[in-house]
Parts: C-alpha cells; structure tokens; sequence
C-alpha cells in the first residue's frame, strides 16, 4: 500500500491541518454506531482549564465546573446522515424541572458543502475538495435556537475497542460560557475529539483563545485552554418533564430548522445581530416555542410566518 499523502487546503484558516487522502480502513456502519451510541440519558460534568497564557501580560482564568442533567435524542438517521438534539432538565432543590432545548449535532458523511466560522457572528459556504472528505464525516453544531454554531471535518477510528472522532483545527465563537463576560478575543480555534466509552462518551477539546482584526485576521493568540466534557449515562434522573416538552415543540422545532438549512443553502454568508431591541435570537425563538406549548397543538400555517418573521430581524441582508 503506498504511503499516505498530505493534503493541505488553503481555503481558510479552517484548512490549516493536513488531511490525508486515503480512503477510510473502517466501515461506515461501525462509524454510524459510534454516533448512535452518543444518544441517551446522561448527567455531564463540564471542565475547562486554561493551560499557557501566550499574550504578554496575560494571566490564565480560574478553572471552570460546571454540571448538568440532559437526554440527547436521534431526531434523524438517515444512513450518511445522523442529527442528535440535546434537551438539558435540571432539577431545583424542591425537585422543580427546568427544562432548555440545548444544542444539536448533525453528522455527515462525506459532505462536500461546509458553513465555517469566521469571526463576529459571520459563517461563510465552503465547498471542500472531494479528496479531502473521502471517508470523512463533518459534524455541524447548532445553537439552542438552531442558529449555527461551527462545523468541523474529521474521521472516525476504530482500534482495541476504542472508537473516537477527531476534528482538524476549527474555528468557533466563544462559549456561552464565557460570552456575556468576555470580550477580549473573538474565536476559539479548537481541535473536538469524540470518544465513546463504557460509561457513554466524551467531548475532549484542544483550544486557542484568538483576536481577530478587522479584516478577521488572526493578530493575537492569547492562552491554550482544554476542555473535558463528560457524558456519563443514568438512570435515576427523572427526565419526563424534557421529553412533554420536546413532545410538544418538536414539529415547531423542525420548522425552524427547516428554515435554517433554505438560509444556509440560499445565501453564501450569514451574519446575525447579536441583539435586535434588546433581544437575542435564542430568546424569541424560546418565546414562540413556549406559545405553541402553551397552545397544546401546533399551527404550522400560522406559526410558520412567525418563524419567518423572527429570523428575518436578526439576518443581515
């Protein structure tokens, strides 16, 4: 067998890692299995720890820790196609439920068509060599509202038991955690590896915290940060209260998604507001999905101009 060769893309920063080009030694099926796995229920501990502070005068952040409760539902399988949607439920001190549709994860098989992050709430249509996605899945991430979040390009192993997707060096805006606190950089530049295990799976993280110019250049890396996000599966959470709400709100939620993927497709780049009259994106769309709760069934005809409507106020033109 000849040896791998490199392939380097220069389309964007985004393509900064090598690829190789050889075909893929494992079978589909056993990578479907392994995104498949990562459905279920789970408590999650989330850690992130900033490493080496790079910029001159910069002093590493206190750790962060934080947990929580959710279930993570396969909503689509369509063979080159796997789209998991997280609902987090936690629990008050009283036993109260609260309920937030969370993020979602959709997962392609040797997807051509990328939308990339490129700083200040901006992602742009790339289309990817075909040499380069050839047994390769990209995983695209959404926000709570199913606004985009960042998408990745990477490949499934499978070796001594172990089955674990890693990405190639992708950009993403900051973290909720850090968005309302922060504004002193503008991208995280991450590695995302996947891993399945025993007691469910992992999401590790390799990450730069970026400053961008104007242009959306990178001029300044300020630390390293890693990040492990532990799934670990229960069965002792009572979840009844997320799966009434994902029960009344998922035809709503397919519609707007819907509509995100005519916008991805029909426009080269999106931008988003970050607010429009003191409002963000996730809390309107938060909004009408309460009412079609409230409502106990769901109007596509009446709703549907409304999703319309609302995505219209943050889109950039």
């Amino acid at each position: 067998m000849p040896r791998p060769r490199p392939f380097c893309s220069s389309l964007t920063l985004l393509f900064v890692a090598c690829l190789t080009t050889t075909a893929y030694a494992g079978a589909p099926e056993a990578d479907r299995q392994a995104i498949l796995a990562m459905a279920g229920e789970y408590k999650i501990d989330f850690r992130f720890e900033e490493t080496v502070a790079i910029a001159e005068g910069y002093e590493v952040r206190e750790p962060y820790h934080a947990e929580a409760t959710e279930f993570v539902e396969v909503i689509e399988d369509a063979g080159d196609f796997i789209s998991l949607q997280h609902v987090l439920v936690l629990h008050n001190d009283t036993g109260e439920a609260r309920v937030v549709k969370h993020w979602r994860q959709d997962w392609s098989y040797e997807d051509r068509e990328m939308l990339v992050y490129e700083g200040r709430n901006t992602w742009a249509q790339r289309t990817v060599p075909a040499e380069v996605v050839q047994g390769a899945w990209t995983q695209s991430v959404h926000q709570v509202d199913d606004s985009p979040r960042y998408e990745g390009l990477g490949r499934w192993t499978h070796e001594a038991g172990r089955s674990a997707w890693e990405s190639q060096e992708t950009w993403r805006p900051l973290p909720r955690r850090e968005r309302t606190k922060r504004s002193d950089y503008h991208v995280l530049v991450a590695r995302n590896r996947h891993v399945v295990t025993p007691a469910g799976w992992v999401h590790e993280q390799d990450n730069r915290k970026v400053v961008l110019d104007d242009q959306g250049r990178p001029v300044k890396v300020l630390a390293h940060e890693i990040g492990v996000n532990s799934y670990d599966r229960v069965d002792d959470v009572d979840f009844s209260a997320g799966r009434e709400y994902w029960d009344a709100t998922q035809a709503y939620w397919s519609d707007v998604r819907d509509r995100w993927a005519q916008i991805s497709t029909e426009r080269e780049r999106v931008e988003l507001r970050g607010k429009v009259e003191d409002q963000r994106l996730y809390q309107a769309m938060f909004a009408l999905a309460a009412e079609v709760a409230d409502a106990g069934q769901y109007d596509a005809d009446a709703v549907r101009p409304q999703i319309d409507a609302e995505l219209a106020r943050f889109l950039v033109d």
